[in-house]
């Protein structure tokens, strides 16, 4: 006899129907949206490991005439090439700047192609948190002198 009740006694508490392994109404399964599966990681981690030599072959087939190369570098721009969370080098950068100066720097990086403009947006970022850090820090102080000549 077939069971007319749906959904009954066909959960074990994976989320399964037991009958037919599919997941029930209402359960999305136990990978998280945009989760990456061992499979699709490892063709990331191999991409990333040929990516300069990718770089290099494009920029030598777009120096040699092809259109195609120079297509491909124009259209996706350098920065799918760099890699990610890199060391930045900023240039003439003063002994013991202040954030406007770094902020400065960054700027005229990002102008001159030194750096990406994703690089500057995560520099700035950081220039003006640290900033922050830095006024609570001087209020801070501020306020314990004003507390000790008080009391």
């Amino acid at each position: 006899m077939a069971n007319l009740l749906p959904n009954s006694d066909i959960n074990d508490g994976d989320g399964k129907d037991e009958r037919t392994g599919k997941f029930l109404p209402g359960h999305s399964g136990f990978k998280k949206v945009g989760s990456r599966s061992k499979v699709s990681r490892q063709a990331i981690d191999t991409a990333n490991e040929h990516a300069a030599t990718a770089m290099t072959m494009l920029v030598g087939k777009m120096m040699a005439g092809d259109i195609k190369a120079a297509e491909v570098l124009l259209r996706y721009g350098v920065d799918a090439f760099l890699p990610k969370n890199r060391t930045v080098e900023l240039p003439d950068v003063p002994e013991n700047p202040t954030s406007e100066q770094l902020a400065k720097t960054v700027l005229q990086a990002a102008w001159s192609g030194e750096i990406s403009p994703d690089e500057a947006t995560q520099l700035l970022t950081a220039i003006t948190a640290s900033k922050g850090i830095i006024e609570d820090g001087e209020l801070l102080r501020r306020v314990e002198q004003l507390e000790a000549a008080k009391g």
